[in-house]
């Protein structure tokens, strides 16, 4: 995991420009996940203080950082939430264990984001969910900060479009069913409402629209796929019936044919 990442997202986030475009992704989340329910949500990467799944209604919670900072985050105020530090590459998370995971620009931190992406697989139950956030490469916001602006947090991370995200999930049996997208915007903190400022949104929105997502932040709901079961035994097999239609038709075609030979015969 990239710590370069990971410090300089936290900072960044404690500044105008982070405080904003946090409270859209955390409107995002919140949406994503208050009908997923279960025993145990996990979250992998802690990259500001604020308590993102504070709104689930999953009982037991467990954050796991390998820079986690306990004294600093709002978590410790629930009873039934956990911090744990440990290496990405080396959860500690049983198999089949966590109902819900979430991965917080997990991905884009992560050295090798599929690999982690696998060992969420394996921690997840079957039809388990797992939210993904990071931040879009085509966000206004976002190319205006990584391209002009030069900003680090932007330059250290590893960003992957939505649809990329998309294509390793199906890859790995999940089913996509939430993409969503922070507010469409160039100026997370606009200073007025000027009239060039207007035109721009507007003609960001009219993209959207056609299908060119230019959201800061974008979010991803998966749920892992369970494929029928298959029926197993040394004794199984498939009845005669269904097994050979065609020999039994044809025997039933000489059957008659022998029977109106001997008919007309008498």
């Amino acid at each position: 995991m990239k710590q370069g990442f990971q410090h300089s997202l936290n900072q960044w986030y404690s500044t105008g420009s982070g405080r904003a475009t946090l409270a859209q992704e955390k409107v995002l989340i919140e949406s994503a996940s208050q009908n997923l329910f279960g025993y145990f949500f996990v979250q992998l990467g802690v990259p500001s203080s604020e308590y993102l799944i504070a709104s689930s209604r999953i009982k037991y919670k467990l954050l796991i950082d390998p820079f986690l900072e306990y004294e600093s985050t709002e978590a410790l105020k629930d009873p039934h939430c956990h911090l744990i530090r440990a290496e990405l590459d080396y959860l500690p998370i049983g198999k089949e264990k966590a109902d819900v995971v979430l991965l917080p620009h997990t991905l884009e931190s992560a050295a090798d984001a599929y690999y982690l992406l696998r060992q969420v697989d394996s921690m997840l139950v079957p039809e388990g969910h797992v939210i993904i956030t990071g931040f879009n490469p085509y966000g206004c916001f976002i190319m205006r900060h990584r391209w002009f602006k030069r900003d680090r947090v932007f330059e250290q991370a590893k960003l992957e479009t939505s649809q990329r995200i998309k294509e390793w999930l199906q890859v790995l049996g999940y089913d996509v069913q939430v993409q969503s997208y922070s507010s469409v915007t160039c100026f997370v903190q606009r200073p007025s409402q000027g009239g060039l400022i207007t035109l721009v949104e507007w003609f960001e929105r009219s993209l959207s629209g056609l299908g060119l997502q230019f959201g800061n932040v974008y979010c991803l709901v998966a749920k892992k796929r369970v494929d029928s079961p298959t029926l197993v035994g040394s004794k199984w097999h498939m009845p005669h019936w269904m097994a050979i239609p065609s020999r039994g038709a044809a025997s039933a075609t000489r059957a008659n044919s022998e029977l109106i030979r001997d008919n007309s015969k008498r």
